[in-house]
């Protein structure tokens, strides 16, 4: 995935950089933005790792859907927003990154564990 300079950006990397910006314009008050997005932020970050569960996708998919519907202000929206499309259009790239512990653009600092 190029992000239109033709520099090669992970749908993992940049979910999680956009959900930092809005989560930067926070009030701090409101419990979707230090709840259901700041889970989400961690889930990804884990998952940057490689370090993601299977039931990662179905959990992100809720804490957006909650966030969605429980958001009083327009960042909590936004946030449930940019992890809503970023699942719905590049699943099978999240799938590699816990799945295959590969990140496909390259991007992703996994460490791969070798088993004896």
């Amino acid at each position: 995935m190029c992000s239109g300079s033709a520099v090669p950006r992970c749908i993992v990397d940049l979910t999680g950089y956009y959900l930092d910006l809005v989560l930067k314009e926070t009030c701090s008050d409101c419990p979707v933005c230090a709840g259901q997005l700041q889970a989400a932020r961690n889930a990804l970050r884990l998952m940057g790792r490689g370090e993601g569960r299977d039931s990662v996708l179905e959990e992100l998919r809720a804490l957006a859907a909650e966030a969605g519907r429980a958001a009083e202000c327009g960042v909590g929206r936004i946030g449930a927003g940019i992890i809503t499309g970023a699942l719905e259009n590049y699943d099978e790239e999240f799938e590699a990154h816990f799945k295959e512990r590969y990140c496909p653009a390259g991007v992703c600092d996994i460490r791969y564990a070798v088993e004896v």
